[in-house]
């Protein structure tokens, strides 16, 4: 359990003690189809973190229990131990999973899925808007209100509700499944609304990371109609004639070594972007005899190396998938 101070978490639902008088709750044995995600969409969905949790619960157990609050029809809650119940779940080994069940109503069940995580950072703005955007717009707290239930001031909330307002649903959604990470989803709440879908796309085509975005996003709101229409067809295009670096890109549906290549292989994209941009005729024209024939011969072997790297990727492109 992650130890913290203690929370009030609203007059209305009573005063509970989260962190270290919590030993006080007795720990329960549930069985998993009695366990709900009700508030899994406060939080985002983390593969390679799931992956991890999965692989400790099968090699060592439960090391911690979950925190669940009670639900309708006799079931419970989950608040925190999201990754535990979806490894729990991919082991047929493990029908069950150890928790302690706050007795707490669905405000402060909601305030708990964050207080839980503070003192691990383990929640991130985005995250903290949806909750916050749950208790203003569903529950109908004002933002003084929501703010005494987290324990936070009125700038704090009026800036998270902020950020998850600015996005789109279809945004959101894809947030939620890991397709867009949070510091991306910082970047496009700058974008008009109308646009970050097709902005999502772009990023998603060209495996552009975090760095890039920003980049390309300062672009496009400096740009007029037209010049922004160019940089979402070709952004690496843009960013090389801007002179930006390609960014480290990490996707967190892939593997260390997975994210290495996708690394690599956007440099690739923007360094040939910016090799092809001079090698026209009348960027050539600038250079002297003396100046060509020193560059003559570093020509052929990057058309060589160029040949064999297009003959490498035309390969692994027609290369058979693994289903299983």
């Amino acid at each position: 359990m992650v130890e913290c101070d203690e929370v009030d978490l609203g007059a209305e639902d009573g005063t509970v003690v989260l962190g270290r008088c919590s030993n006080a709750v007795a720990e329960l044995e549930l069985p998993l189809d009695e366990i709900g995600e009700a508030y899994g969409g406060y939080r985002l969905v983390d593969p390679r973190g799931e992956k991890q949790i999965r692989d400790s619960i099968k090699r060592y157990g439960q090391m911690s229990p979950v925190v669940l609050c009670h639900g309708g029809k006799g079931g419970y809650e989950l608040v925190d131990g999201f990754k535990r119940l979806r490894a729990a779940r991919q082991l047929s080994h493990l029908p069950t999973l150890r928790g302690r069940v706050l007795d707490v109503g669905a405000r402060a069940a909601k305030a708990a899925v964050l207080c839980l995580n503070w003192a691990t950072r383990a929640v991130c703005d985005v995250e903290e808007g949806w909750v916050v955007h749950a208790l203003c717009r569903e529950d109908g707290l004002t933002q003084e209100e929501a703010g005494r239930l987290l324990g936070r001031d009125r700038s704090w909330v009026s800036r998270r509700l902020s950020l998850v307002e600015r996005l789109t649903d279809e945004v959101q959604s894809q947030l939620r499944v890991g397709l867009v990470s949070a510091t991306v989803s910082r970047e496009l709440a700058r974008v008009p609304r109308g646009t970050q879908i097709r902005v999502v796309g772009v990023i998603t085509r060209e495996g552009l990371g975090s760095r890039d975005v920003s980049a390309m996003l300062k672009l496009y709101t400096q740009a007029s109609p037209e010049e922004r229409e160019q940089i979402l067809s070709a952004p690496r295009e843009a960013l090389a004639r801007a002179g930006q670096a390609p960014g480290v890109i990490r996707d967190r549906r892939l593997s260390s070594e997975g994210n290495r290549l996708l690394s690599e292989l956007g440099r690739m994209a923007c360094l040939c972007t910016r090799v092809s941009s001079k090698m026209d005729t009348q960027e050539l024209c600038r250079f002297g005899d003396e100046e060509l024939a020193v560059l003559t011969p570093a020509l052929s072997r990057a058309q060589r190396s160029g040949q064999q790297a297009a003959q490498a990727l035309s390969k692994a492109l027609a290369a058979p998938r693994r289903t299983g």
